[in-house]
């Protein structure tokens, strides 16, 4: 489960400058005592020392970097391909490759919409 910077930061800071236990901050915070454990040990490898620097960095509680596969492309590659993709849709919705023809004239659209001769005379 993913906790907000801050709760971490709240948690550091409740446990390195008050004397509450490890459950009455886990009944505070909404997370689970092992969880506020872990989070005041990381903080604690990562160089927090409230003795000699009380105050709270990013670094101490902030997200771990994520394992995974890095992207190969670049982002002017990112960047070709969505306009790409925009401009099919734009074909796809507009069927015109032309992008300043973005309707259709009232004269071609009577022309290619059906039109029913008895609506056209007005009976039923």
């Amino acid at each position: 489960m993913h906790t907000e910077t801050a709760v971490r930061a709240q948690v550091v800071a409740l446990r390195a400058f008050t004397t509450k236990s490890s459950s009455e901050i886990a009944y505070l915070t909404g997370l689970s005592i092992s969880s506020v454990n872990r989070i005041y040990a990381r903080a604690i490898e990562r160089g927090f020392n409230p003795h000699e620097d009380p105050l709270i960095h990013d670094r101490y509680v902030e997200d771990k970097p994520r394992s995974g596969r890095p992207i190969k492309q670049d982002t002017a590659t990112q960047d070709i391909v969505i306009s790409k993709q925009a401009w099919d849709r734009y074909i796809c919705r507009n069927r015109s490759p032309n992008p300043k023809k973005k309707w259709l004239s009232e004269d071609q659209a009577d022309s290619e919409a059906w039109i029913d001769t008895s609506d056209e005379e007005g009976s039923s």
